[in-house]
């Protein structure tokens, strides 16, 4: 019998821990520091052991004591070097969904010197856009054709029927991820030509979009798309753009509250302070009670204007005070977001991603458009969508990995056929479908 541990019991560990119970030649570990969460995530299955362990401090001890087959890293990208650094000294193979960067690239030699496989970027951005997209590249250059541009777009929201606050936006991943991507630094080729967005003014260039059938969204620029002409291989395009949807309204919001330094981290005495009082104090007032009037003034607006009207709903002009007596702009986005944009048990979110790569052929002179799209809800009182996309996939690379499915050893993307071919074919056996389309024009 294999053994997997997996590392931490966040909001996507339940999923893929059912995937693997369903194994029955596995045994589970998993580790966490809260007890209610290992409780909710492992269930009292009777392959599945759990670990109460804080993993900043004790993950070395874990991995050396449970001996794993296979390690599944869920905890937040922090903690990324050290449990490679443990894999690597374990001789332990490797799962995680999070971004690569060069350090973890980097190990490819070593890791292949000691026989085991890092599968990294794996989840649903990064994941299944990167087996979505390689899938269709492949069969483009395996029939002769060129790229001429690639477009993919992925979002995390509420579901329609869910979307019940003037933000049109709730929290189904950690709340400091989503405060971090604010300021994010964005770069796009467009028809050869660079374009360069640092600190978060991909904001202000944000495009609408029509997803059949569920109607219109904003798509926004996320981080660095240039580097993923080499990664797929696609040097001959002339156009990349990799970006997030959301509801319309969330861009102007964001460049509103990147105006007022929202997002930083730099610290502050909030000692004696209001919410309305924090605000009042960013719009470079000393009254409180001109805080209203000290936005508008700040950023141009009326009372009106629908970036007043959100703010104030999330609670900048209460006069509660701020519970903590230190701290950054950032801590108390972070604590107004986690109070107020909540789904509840029964909402389900949605999950939209789209790839589009524009090809053309040489020996037909047809220019094709291939679409790939997957929308997927959450379950109602169950796994919310993000949670089973982000959390199914390195379930089922762990598997294939440990069945031999996977064979390659040293630091692996989800753009090999070896790996994009079997996950996607057992993602929709899982009811994760991407609908694949090509039109001419």
């Amino acid at each position: 019998m294999k053994h997997v541990l997996v590392l931490g019991a966040g909001r996507v560990a339940r999923p893929c821990v059912a995937y693997l119970q369903k194994q029955e030649w596995i045994k589970i570990t998993v580790a966490d520091a809260i007890p209610e969460n290992l409780e909710r995530v492992a269930g009292s299955h009777p392959r599945t052991t759990t670990l109460v362990r804080d993993l900043g401090k004790h993950a070395a001890e874990v991995i050396a004591s449970v001996k794993p087959d296979l390690v599944i890293n869920l905890l937040p990208p922090a903690f990324k070097a050290q449990i490679l650094d443990q894999c690597l000294k374990a001789g332990t193979s490797l799962v995680h969904p999070s971004y690569s960067d060069a350090a973890s690239m980097g190990l490819d030699a070593q890791v292949k010197a000691a026989g085991i496989t890092f599968l990294y970027e794996l989840g649903l951005d990064p994941g299944i856009d990167h087996m979505s997209a390689a899938r269709t590249i492949n069969q483009v250059h395996g029939d002769g054709g060129q790229v001429e541009s690639f477009t993919s777009t992925c979002g995390a929201i509420p579901s329609a029927e869910a979307n019940t606050n003037p933000w049109g936006y709730k929290l189904s991943w950690a709340p400091d991820s989503l405060i971090g991507a604010s300021l994010r630094h964005a770069r796009i080729l467009v028809n050869g030509e660079i374009k360069d967005w640092p600190d978060g003014q991909t904001f202000q260039h944000v495009d609408l979009e029509e997803v059949d059938p569920l109607g219109w969204y904003e798509v926004y620029a996320n981080a660095d798309s240039t580097p993923y002409l080499k990664t797929y291989g696609i040097p001959e395009a002339t156009s990349i753009f990799r970006g997030t949807i959301r509801y319309p309204g969330w861009c102007e919001t964001i460049v509103a509250m990147n105006k007022l330094g929202l997002f930083l981290e730099t610290p502050e005495d909030f000692g004696g302070l209001s919410f309305r009082g924090f605000l009042a104090r960013k719009c470079g007032s000393a009254d409180p009670a001109r805080a209203e009037a000290a936005l508008c003034a700040r950023l141009g607006i009326e009372t009106s204007s629908a970036v007043f009207l959100r703010l104030k709903w999330l609670g900048f002009f209460e006069d509660r005070p701020i519970p903590f007596a230190s701290g950054s702009s950032r801590d108390i986005i972070r604590l107004l977001y986690t109070e107020k944009l909540v789904f509840l048990p029964q909402e389900r979110d949605l999950v939209i991603l789209k790839d589009e790569v524009v090809a053309s052929y040489a020996a037909t002179g047809k220019r094709l458009r291939h679409t790939s799209m997957l929308i997927d809800f959450g379950i109602p009182g169950g796994d919310s969508s993000v949670a089973r996309t982000t959390g199914i996939p390195p379930a089922i690379a762990a598997r294939f990995i440990l069945e031999g499915v996977i064979k390659s050893k040293g630091v692996l993307l989800p753009t090999m056929a070896e790996v994009y071919n079997p996950v996607l074919a057992e993602l929709e056996k899982e009811g994760i479908r991407l609908v694949e389309s090509a039109s001419e024009f």
